[in-house]
């Protein structure tokens, strides 16, 4: 598998990698939401019935924001940096729109990964590994507020309290999973995501903050059509 593969397929958990190991032009400045506390990821977490609750808030229709990526690679001395929209639908997918530094786009649905970039198209089918796909599905899956299918792969652990800020961390059980990523955080405050970070097996790491978040009916027919094209 490639590394621009691998990063695609964490789709709106880390940013599309570059075809080469160069730092690209710096994206623009773009909005972003408030941070999670220092520290927040530390002491002893919760497990079990404990984070349910989160799970109860995460239970969405739609979701729309923009995010703002800084991916982290031991051999380039600046992070790269990517910004675009993140459009989810319940039934449809989830679609991340890059535009800064280039113009990309990406639609996932629960069998495929489709990867536009001018006029080249690159679908990638997910049914290879159940690996692949659990790696693939994941920000989609917490968004449905699906618990059970999450851990069929994933351990998860609860920092921070789900009425405030908290973390949510997703740590593989397989070690063909801990081959792609080490762990996975999601953060948020009560009902609000607010940020996201990968780390890959390969010592790389993406973080990703998220803005302008809207949900449900706060995000109209229009944008979901536009973000994903004809049915």
């Amino acid at each position: 598998m490639t590394a621009r593969v691998l990063a695609a397929l964490a789709l709106a958990l880390a940013a599309l990698a570059p075809g080469a190991a160069v730092a690209a032009p710096p994206a623009p400045p773009a909005p972003v939401g408030e941070a999670p506390p220092p520290g927040l990821v530390s002491g002893t977490p919760a497990h079990g019935a404990a984070i349910d609750p989160v799970f109860a808030r995460l239970q969405l229709r739609r979701l729309r924001c923009a995010f703002r990526d800084e991916k982290h690679i031991a051999l380039l001395a600046r992070p790269l940096v990517s910004t675009g929209t993140i459009t989810f639908d319940r039934d449809r997918g989830i679609v991340r729109a890059t535009t800064a530094p280039h113009a990309e786009k990406a639609v996932l649905t629960r069998t495929a990964l489709r990867i536009q970039k001018g006029d080249r198209v690159e679908d990638i089918p997910l049914d290879r590994t159940r690996d692949l796909q659990a790696f693939a599905l994941i920000f989609p899956t917490l968004l449905r507020g699906e618990r059970a299918a999450i851990e069929r792969s994933f351990d998860l652990a609860l920092y921070g309290r789900a009425d405030a800020w908290w973390a949510l961390e997703l740590t593989p059980r397989a070690d063909s999973l801990r081959a792609l990523v080490r762990r996975v955080v999601v953060f948020g405050r009560a009902g609000e995501l607010a940020a996201l970070q990968i780390a890959e097996a390969s010592g790389d790491t993406t973080d990703t903050r998220l803005s302008e978040v809207h949900k449900d009916g706060d995000v109209p027919d229009a944008e979901i059509a536009a973000a994903f094209g004809a049915p």
